[in-house]
Parts: C-alpha cells; sequence; structure tokens
C-alpha cells in the first residue's frame, strides 16, 4: 500500500469538492452509477435535461471521476466511487439537530457581494420603471396631436425601458449564481 504525500492528498480533495460541488455534477455520476453498464451521452442528456453546452461542460469537469469505454459508455472510475460513496455518507449522517449548522454554513457561503449588487439592480430597475412610466406618459400625451414625431420619442423610451426591466429581472434571479462562479474564478 503506497502513501500518499500531503500535497498529493490535497490535490485529490481538491479535485474531488471542485467536480462534486455542483449540483449537476453530483446528478450525472449519480445517474451513471445507477446503470450497472454505464451511460450513453444520450441517456444523461435526457436525463438531466441539460442542453449538449451545458452537459459536455459538466462532463469536462468530471474527468477523473468518470471515463468513457470503447463502447461509448460513461462509467465511474475508482475516484468516481469514492466520491459517490464521500457524498452517501454525508447523506446519511445528517440529523434533525445539524440543521442549524448546515443553515450557518450555507448562510456564510453566500456573497459579500449579493446584497450591494441586488440593491444596485433594485436602484437601477427603479430608474428603468420611471423611463417607462415618463414614455408612456409622452405617448398618452402626444397621441391625439397625430403627429408620429412627438409619439415616437415617448414609445422608444418606454419600449427601450420595459425591456431593461425584463433584463434586470432576469439578472436579479441570476445573480447569487453568478456572484458564485465570479468568486470560485476570482477570489481562488
Amino acid at each position: 500500500m503506497t502513501t500518499m504525500g500531503k500535497t498529493g492528498r490535497e490535490e485529490v480533495e481538491d479535485a474531488v469538492i471542485q467536480a462534486i460541488g455542483h449540483r449537476e455534477r453530483r446528478n450525472i455520476l449519480k445517474i451513471i452509477n445507477a446503470s450497472p453498464n454505464g451511460s450513453t451521452y444520450s441517456e444523461i442528456l435526457g436525463e438531466t435535461e441539460l442542453n449538449t453546452g451545458h452537459l459536455n461542460y459538466h462532463l469536462r469537469g468530471l474527468e477523473g471521476l468518470i471515463e468513457r469505454s470503447e463502447s461509448r459508455q460513461y462509467r465511474l472510475t475508482p475516484l468516481g466511487y469514492k466520491a459517490l460513496h464521500i457524498l452517501s455518507v454525508i447523506g446519511e449522517q445528517i440529523e434533525t439537530g445539524d440543521m442549524p449548522y448546515i443553515n450557518a454554513a450555507v448562510a456564510s457561503q453566500t456573497s459579500l457581494l449579493h446584497p450591494i449588487l441586488i440593491g444596485f439592480l433594485n436602484v437601477v430597475s427603479v430608474i428603468a420603471l420611471f423611463g417607462l412610466i415618463a414614455g408612456l406618459w409622452l405617448v398618452g400625451v402626444n397621441m391625439y396631436s397625430g403627429d408620429l414625431v412627438r409619439v415616437l420619442p415617448g414609445f422608444v423610451i418606454a419600449l427601450i425601458c420595459g425591456v431593461e426591466i425584463i433584463v434586470l429581472f432576469r439578472a436579479r434571479k441570476s445573480a447569487p449564481e453568478y456572484l458564485k462562479r465570479l468568486e470560485r474564478r476570482y477570489l481562488k
């Protein structure tokens, strides 16, 4: 039995935690494990409902934990089985009394930038809402003039602000995941 040095062990820990740190990757490991002969790309694609680009990204992130056989079936590697074992142990050992600790861990992982970004998006959304109202007001005021040139600026302002509001609400919804990706990339 060979022993692994501290840096080698740390590299393995980092590699496994990075790979299983995403919910979709954990799901892919479980899908592959559920089939005794492995899973095809199409089977994984169908069960995850990811698009091909996202699936390819996650499959690359699982290299070392999964491998593709000559028959094009994805199978777990020995490291992949160990990663799944780690996940199962975590799930089996959770008790009701652990919830305060779990909640504290989740809260501590929330981005410090999150409140700032959400506040900024809220302010910009309010400004866009006022722009939408002003644009609609201009359309309403100038509607009866019969002059399209006077109605058009209000319509354009309202349209731009309306689209901006939609984009801002989508950005607000995806902000937590986006911030996590930024932090993983730049704050290592």
